[in-house]
């Protein structure tokens, strides 16, 4: 089988979050473990391969096109050298990816255009496909990003055309057509019976998610809390509506134990593993706190996050829990990624308040990141909405211990500490009372009870949250949606509808 992976991002080298760890890891493992052999397609970013000192080879062009008031020479390059078992290609076009960052411009506010980059994208892949003669038994699209390709690849669809998969890695983000004085047609560029489609389905609230969805022949998103939580969680969107009922399932994410293993060579400021745990944990502190600034207290438990701090991450109740905290010298925080206002502000209140006590580094720099899951105690996540979560379970592979809301991929992941064999404390209500509360637990389970807080991190560290778990599970999904096209005529458009 062979499957074409379209997305944003891909890790190390172009990365905001989850999703490039995924891109990096899940096609891999499909690749490797099942012989369901990925190219994987996604944007040309040039200041990153720059950054990053990383080759390409041209291997395609494709025709000029004028989209949302911009005319380009897209090109298709191949990356090379990337360390990876698959191809990875990725769409050129400098008049709509030259920028600072990926998604938003260094106020870390959205691009204005970002709707017409993913049409442009969308197009872009779609011709690619068709003009290089590539075939595929599979095509999996990832967010919004990925609605117009999908569009373009069901309009086009033959008998012998490739099974479209829609993962829904976050239904907050929709990609909003509606807004959009442009016509979807004439001036993005998106296929005319899509777009009929999608305003019958839609009307006056049409977005590249929606699109995507109703193209699909299926749908899958990052944990089965969270599919069943969705049409609840974004119950005034159509995505929700078309969501529930369109076939749907929700897999479990994993962790790339390669990058992520505090016993390997410069993973950990000091390597350790399960029999020498304690030490490993202890040790690493010592080096984050001397190296960002904070008082060299070894008693003191240190509380590390890693994550966006949007809304969607509770991370105004993380900053109401954590002031009371830090004011009686309770705990010392480490506070890494991109935040948006008004939250910026309250962070950079919330480390003047607090100097030596609290840092906020608000990019992602891996090497940071790793030392920062090591030599910390405890990571929250007070989410609001949490699809799957990566953070928790990178945190448990590294012994440190979470607290987290009951929601989505946290609520599969995390069982109470009173449950006999649980793995951390679950916040009960979304206020910052509640999470003030349940971090004053872990904090007394962290001063009190030392014995079990070894045990405890050993459990964790020996939990498998492999990819290879989680690619067992989309060989069977991705087997499940190819085999009955290869032994079906294919439906009409309409009769999907």
């Amino acid at each position: 089988m062979r499957c074409l992976y379209i997305t944003q991002e891909y890790a190390p080298y172009f990365t905001e979050g989850g999703l490039g760890l995924t891109s990096r890891a899940l096609p891999a493992a499909l690749q490797v473990e099942h012989d369901l052999m990925h190219d994987l397609v996604l944007p040309a970013y040039p200041r990153l391969i720059t950054e990053h000192g990383l080759r390409t080879i041209e291997v395609h062009r494709l025709p000029a096109i004028s989209l949302g008031g911009v005319t380009a020479d897209p090109t298709v390059l191949r990356l090379l050298d990337h360390g990876g078992p698959c191809d990875v290609y990725l769409i050129a076009a400098d008049n709509w990816y030259d920028r600072n960052g990926m998604y938003r411009d260094s106020g870390y506010r959205p691009f204005a255009d970002e709707v017409e980059r993913a049409a442009f994208f969308g197009w872009c892949v779609a011709n690619w496909i068709d003009r290089s003669g590539a075939t595929y038994d599979l095509v999996h699209g990832n967010d919004w990003q990925s609605g117009a390709a999908l569009a373009h690849l069901r309009t086009r669809r033959r008998a012998d055309s490739p099974a479209l998969l829609m993962n829904i890695h976050s239904a907050v983000y929709e990609g909003d057509l509606a807004r959009l004085t442009a016509d979807p047609v004439h001036d993005l560029a998106l296929p005319q019976d899509a777009v009929t489609r999608l305003r019958e389905h839609a009307p006056g609230r049409e977005s590249l998610l929606v699109l995507g969805l109703l193209s699909a022949d299926a749908a899958v998103t990052c944990s089965p809390t969270y599919a069943r939580e969705l049409p609840q969680i974004h119950g005034d969107s159509v995505a929700a509506s078309v969501w529930a009922r369109m076939a749907h399932t929700g897999i479990v994410s994993g962790v790339d134990g390669e990058i992520w293993d505090p016993s390997a060579a410069g993973r950990s400021a000091v390597a350790f593993d399960q029999s020498n745990v304690a030490e490993g944990k202890s040790r690493n502190k010592a080096i984050l706190q001397r190296r960002l600034g904070l008082h060299a207290q070894p008693d003191v438990p240190v509380l590390g996050v890693c994550s966006r701090f949007v809304y969607e991450k509770g991370v105004d109740l993380l900053l109401g829990a954590l002031a009371p905290l830090l004011a009686e010298g309770r705990t010392q925080a480490v506070l890494m990624g991109p935040a948006v206002e008004p939250y910026r502000g309250a962070l950079a209140d919330l480390v003047a308040a607090h100097p030596q006590r609290a840092v906020h580094l608000p990019r992602f720099h891996q090497d940071t990141a790793w030392l920062i899951y090591a030599g910390s105690d405890l990571t929250v996540m007070p989410s609001r909405v949490e699809p799957c979560g990566l953070n928790q379970l990178i945190a448990m592979a590294y012994g440190t211990l979470p607290v987290v809301s009951p929601v989505g991929g946290l609520n599969d992941t995390v069982v109470p500490v009173g449950a006999g064999d649980g793995s951390g404390w679950i916040v009960p209500a979304h206020t910052s009372q509640a999470v003030l509360d349940t971090m004053r637990e872990a904090l007394a389970f962290l001063q009190d009870q030392p014995d079990r807080v070894n045990e405890l991190r050993c459990r964790l560290m020996g939990q498998d949250w492999s990819w290879a778990r989680t690619a067992n599970d989309f060989a069977e999904l991705y087997r499940g949606l190819v085999m009955p096209r290869a032994a079906a005529p294919t439906p009409s458009h309409r009769e999907n509808a």
